[in-house]
Order: structure tokens, then C-alpha cells, then sequence
């Protein structure tokens, strides 16, 4: 039987939404359980999202579910849109087609005529499918998914809006090495306009307002961006998101004035302690200090975020924090992965050649019938 309801934040979610991933992950080693306690906060009336935008969830027993997400202000290349999320299933073509068949009527009704996803809430969320290398483990905020999925999505009609890759370089000593003639000389010709810093979970929260405007203007033009509040930021990006940070190898590039140029957040992957395989711990509680020392070698460090002032951007310094954090990285790990790009972003250029890729997408389908 399909449970379905448009989405009322005193709800509670039917426990049969977690097993459904606890069934579909029962035997993925490198799953990282996802966090029940922070889900449900998620569809809480806590969360601000709910003040404007709605949800529909729905789930079929313990074989299916998926949540379907409208927010009335989000246009996407001139169209109303909906977003799908929280999708995990067994590999059934027709129940699937009953499961998106609820999302599209629903958000046909509420004006949408095209569906992204996955998207959870936002893409400030996770979001995005693996395509390829289905058993390699996790890093945390990577998609993980079985191998069926892109092929379900396909025969449901959906289509890649946008591919996305992790390139992992499996030799970072050797890397280094390449990088340091390079580094050198991009040093000499703009060094002396900057100051170069490592960045500290101390600096990222003392400088947390600073950072806020960056990151909105930074990300403004990402696909389906959808700005946080000052309040949402401070909460997800705060003491316990500064204290995953690396502290070796985070760079932070400050002007003549004192004002941020230029940033690249880097973290260790952690993967191997949170997944199936690992001690189960709870994500929301990891930290450098205590859990640098527990990863086993070969040590993968993670280039997740970055951000540049607009008026700094053709003087080179995103190449130059990437081989910053390259070359400090070669005393810390073994390797390094410039994490979840889009294959469009000019940024790939530093990481051609990479020896391990895996591959991300995200999809669409129109719902205008005519």
C-alpha cells in the first residue's frame, strides 16, 4: 500500500520511510546510514523551508519512497519547477512508475512543468546520483546509490540535466612535486598583492559573517541555487561544520585590506568510520582533532568548497589556493580528490588526468504534456 500526504511539518515520518533505505542498503558495506534523528529535524517545523515552500511524501511499505519538493519562488531557466528527493527504492520499473506518477500530478497541480532530482529541500542538501564506480566507499555528502538507479530514472522518462565528477589523485607526493615549479612562479608574479593563511576552524568562525555574502555571491549562479538565511547558515555552518575542517590544508587568501580574496575548504574523508564497515559513528559528531588519527592509510583529503571575490577571479588564485592545498596536503595524505565538479567548471582543469574518477548526475523531466 502507497502512504502518501502533502507535507504538514507537525507530521511525523512513517518509520516505514527509514526502512526502506535499510532494506535497499542491508548488504552496501561503504553506506553511510543516514542520520534519522537529523532527517526528521529536517520535515520538523523547525525548518524554516516550511514557511513557504511544501512537500509531498510518499512511501510504498518498505520497497519504495520518495518526497517531492515545491518551492513557489524557485524558476529555473524561465520555468516553475519542482524538485524529487529522499528517493531509495528496490529495482521495480512499474512500482516506480506508480511512486513518480503521485510526484508529477502533484507538481503539475502546484504549477511546476519540469522535475529536478535528486534534490533534497535544496541543493544546499544532497543531491545528485552516482553513474559509475558502485562499489567504491562513501565520503560523506557523496551520492550512493545501487547500480539500477540511473537505469530506472531513464526508462521513467528523466534525462542528465547537468554531469558532475570526483577525480582522485592517487599519487599526491608525486603530484606535489609537479605542482611546486608552477606554484613557485604564481607566486612570484601575484604573491606579494595577498597573504596566504591556513584556514582554522577558529578563522572560518571568526570570520562566519564574512564568509556568508562570499558563498551567496560565489554560488549565485550555480544551478538551482537558492539562498540560506543568515540564521540557516550560522546553524549548518557553525561549530560543528568548522570542526570537520582540515586545519593543514584549508587555505584562506586575504588582501592588502584584510578582506577575503579567495577560499578553499578541504576535509578528510571520514568515510571509512561512519560507513557500514566502520564504528557507526554519528556524523553530526565528527571532528579533525579527535578523528584525523583514526583513518587508515592511504589518508584521501577532500577540495570541497571554495569561494573567490568576483573582483580577484582573473588573477589565478583558485589554481593557486588548489596547489597551496596540494602541496601542504603531501605531508597530511596520500591522496587528494577535487570533490563533485561539474563537468562544465572551468576548475577541472587542475585535476586533468586524475587517475580515479567517479562520475555524478542529476536529472530532468518536463511535465508539460503538450
Amino acid at each position: 500500500m502507497i502512504n502518501h500526504q502533502s507535507w504538514i511539518p507537525e507530521n511525523t515520518l512513517p518509520n516505514a520511510f527509514f526502512d526502506v533505505a535499510a532494506k535497499i542498503y542491508q548488504n552496501k558495506a561503504y553506506w553511510i546510514k543516514e542520520s534519522e534523528a537529523q532527517i526528521r529535524q529536517q520535515f520538523s517545523a523547525d525548518n524554516p523551508y516550511f514557511k513557504h515552500c511544501e512537500a509531498k511524501v510518499i512511501v510504498y511499505e518498505n520497497e519504495a519512497r520518495v518526497v517531492a519538493f515545491f518551492n513557489p519562488n524557485q524558476q529555473i531557466d524561465g520555468e516553475t519547477v519542482a524538485y524529487f528527493g529522499f528517493w531509495e527504492t528496490v529495482n521495480n520499473v512499474e512500482l516506480n512508475r506508480v511512486l513518480f506518477s503521485q510526484v508529477e500530478t502533484w507538481a503539475k497541480s502546484k504549477g511546476a512543468t519540469r522535475l529536478y532530482g535528486p534534490i533534497d529541500f535544496s541543493t544546499y542538501g544532497e543531491n545528485r546520483i552516482r553513474i559509475n564506480s558502485f562499489t567504491s566507499p562513501a565520503f560523506i555528502g557523496e551520492p550512493f546509490n545501487p547500480d539500477y538507479y540511473p537505469d530506472l530514472l531513464s526508462q521513467l522518462g528523466f534525462g542528465i540535466k547537468y554531469n558532475y565528477v570526483s577525480r582522485i589523485h592517487d599519487k599526491l607526493s608525486e603530484f606535489a612535486l609537479q605542482v611546486r615549479p608552477f606554484y613557485d612562479g604564481l607566486m612570484t608574479k601575484i604573491g606579494h598583492e595577498f597573504t596566504i593563511t591556513q584556514l582554522t576552524p577558529e578563522i572560518w568562525l571568526d570570520k562566519l559573517d564574512q564568509f556568508y555574502p562570499m558563498i551567496d555571491q560565489s554560488f549565485k549562479d550555480n544551478f538551482a541555487y537558492t539562498p540560506v538565511t543568515w540564521t540557516h547558515f550560522k546553524h549548518h555552518f557553525g561549530e560543528k561544520f568548522a570542526a570537520k575542517l582540515c586545519p593543514k590544508t584549508s587555505v584562506l587568501v586575504l588582501d592588502k585590506q584584510g578582506g577575503i580574496a579567495v577560499f578553499l575548504l578541504c576535509f578528510p574523508d571520514y568515510g571509512e568510520l561512519v560507513n557500514q564497515q566502520g564504528e557507526q559513528l554519528d556524523v553530526a559528531e565528527l571532528n579533525y582533532s579527535t578523528h584525523y588519527d583514526a583513518l587508515s592509510r592511504p589518508r584521501l583529503l577532500l577540495m570541497k568548497t571554495g569561494g573567490a571575490d568576483p573582483k580577484y577571479r582573473s588573477k589565478g588564485l583558485s589554481t593557486l589556493v588548489a596547489m597551496q592545498t596540494s602541496i601542504w596536503a603531501n605531508e597530511y595524505y596520500e591522496q587528494l580528490s577535487g570533490a563533485m565538479v561539474r563537468e562544465d567548471n572551468r576548475s577541472l582543469a587542475f585535476l586533468k588526468d586524475w587517475e580515479i574518477e567517479r562520475k555524478y548526475a542529476l536529472f530532468s523531466k518536463s511535465l508539460d504534456n503538450s
